[in-house]
């Protein structure tokens, strides 16, 4: 015991002449303990829990770095349960401290800082009484395992609580450790003007200053309380970050190209004043903002608004949609995909050869009658039909006519037929089915007497149109 004792004064000495040295790493710790004893006891467990075991624990902490803390403790208690078992107990430890408050789990700065520790250390178990007495007394290695919470209630003092299990490593009870109390800094610091130097290290002591100027004021030389350190032109005085700016635009004068007026940054302190991104000593419409030149072009089609005639739609035709290029409007033209003339509304003039072979297929298409299956001689004229569209880029609308005989609902029914086997028969020749419409007419549009055999089979009769797209 002795020997323990005179360990525990040498540490003490030791951690004395290490202060005096240190720029405060050491933190001396003072808690009251109460210890919780469980040991088995032959078939029984003896879990004694009543916190009934009080005592205390001094320790001296050093700091290693962010993480990390050396602790040396010093621990007197009692291991007690009525008649049972009751005994002195001493120990000492030294314990590896994991601080979460590091930075990287927690802040460093965090007021709340919990942490882990391990370590070693040596229990001493004397007095032993009740009938567990054959437990022989003396010191014993054990293992001292857990963790903590500190609260910093100011910079050189904090409240802390702890739990530490004592993990003995030879046939000894094996406890638990209940503590609180405070931690507080042996360094002494002192910091006599409050800037966070200490007076030690402080150039200006009585005058309090920033850290990163050694605790001494920054000057402001040219009086414009902007401090020199932030002070863009220290020896002139100004309102911008130290500078002088005239116009206010948050350009200093010396980068400004419109000292006299406020700009943007955008072009070097001149004004863009409808705000497009144009300055105004290139903007054809200064004062309304625009893409064009600085100019509205709402379609975009490069024509600004002013002098569009469709300001809301892209055009090349005096600002207007014209998709075949032929010189008339697709609003005004008949014939808006396929190019044709502007004295034809916008659509070709059919050829006079062109127009000559449809009215020979309008002659020559026949049906019985009654029937809409072509007979042979409307073949001839068809494919001369089919030829033509293969050369030209022009649709075809087929209208198919009856003459007066028979049920006029019939005849309807009948003339669509006979469309639709004329507009089969070009498919068939290789013409694309969607150029080709086809529909019935029945009895209406008569082109001749029906009352006559030669004008009742003029009437029955498909017509061909020309359709441009």
């Amino acid at each position: 015991m002795k020997k323990l004792l005179l360990a525990i004064a040498m540490v003490f000495s030791a951690i004395t002449v290490q202060a005096q040295s240190a720029d405060d790493p050491w933190w001396i710790d003072i808690n009251l303990t109460n210890n919780k004893f469980s040991y088995r006891f032959y078939e029984s467990l003896y879990d004694f829990g009543n916190l009934d075991n009080s005592g205390f624990r001094v320790g001296a902490d050093r700091y290693l770095n962010n993480s990390l803390d050396l602790e040396f403790g010093v621990t007197y208690g009692k291991l007690r349960h009525e008649n049972i078992y009751v005994s002195n107990v001493f120990d000492v430890d030294l314990r590896l401290v994991y601080k979460l408050a590091n930075g990287y789990l927690i802040k460093s700065d965090s007021r709340t800082a919990p942490f882990l520790f391990a370590g070693y250390g040596l229990s001493d178990f004397s007095k032993i009484e009740g009938i567990y007495e054959e437990f022989e007394e003396g010191m014993y290695n054990h293992l001292p395992l857990g963790a903590g919470l500190e609260f910093k209630v100011t910079e050189e003092a904090s409240i802390e609580a702890m739990v530490s299990y004592r993990k003995s490593l030879e046939q000894a009870p094996n406890y638990m450790q209940y503590s609180l109390g405070v931690s507080f800094s042996l360094g002494g610091k002192r910091d006599s003007d409050g800037d966070g130097v200490l007076d030690k290290e402080d150039p200006c002591p009585n005058e309090a200053g920033p850290v990163e100027n050694q605790g001494c004021p920054w000057p402001d030389t040219d009086g414009d309380g902007v401090l020199d350190k932030d002070d863009q032109c220290p020896t002139e005085a100004g309102t911008l970050n130290g500078c002088p700016d005239a116009d206010g635009d948050g350009i200093k004068d010396s980068e400004d190209a419109c000292p006299g007026v406020a700009g943007v940054a955008r072009f070097n302190g001149c004004p863009d004043t409808d705000g497009d991104g144009i300055q105004d000593s290139e903007d054809e419409c200064p004062t309304v903002a625009g893409t064009l030149n600085g100019c509205p072009d709402r379609d975009g089609d490069g024509i600004k608004d002013s002098e569009d005639q469709c300001p809301t739609v892209a055009g090349t035709l005096n600002g207007c949609p014209d998709g075949d290029k032929d010189g008339v409007r697709d609003s005004d033209d008949q014939c808006p995909e396929t190019f044709g003339l502007v004295s034809n509304g916008g659509c070709p003039v059919i050829e006079e050869e062109v127009q000559q072979v449809l009215d020979l297929a309008v002659k020559n298409i026949q049906f019985n009658s009654g029937s809409d299956v072509l007979r042979a001689s409307s073949y001839g004229s068809l494919q001369q039909v089919a030829d033509l569209m293969k050369e030209n880029n022009f649709d075809l609308k087929l209208s198919g006519y009856t003459d007066n005989t028979g049920n006029a609902d019939s005849n309807l029914e009948l003339s669509k037929r006979r469309a639709n086997a004329v507009r089969a028969y070009l498919i068939d020749q290789g013409i694309d089915g969607g150029r080709i419409s086809a529909d019935g007419y029945g009895i209406a549009n008569p082109v001749a007497d029906n009352s006559t055999r030669e004008g009742r089979a003029a009437n029955r009769r498909v017509e061909l149109e020309i359709i441009y797209r």
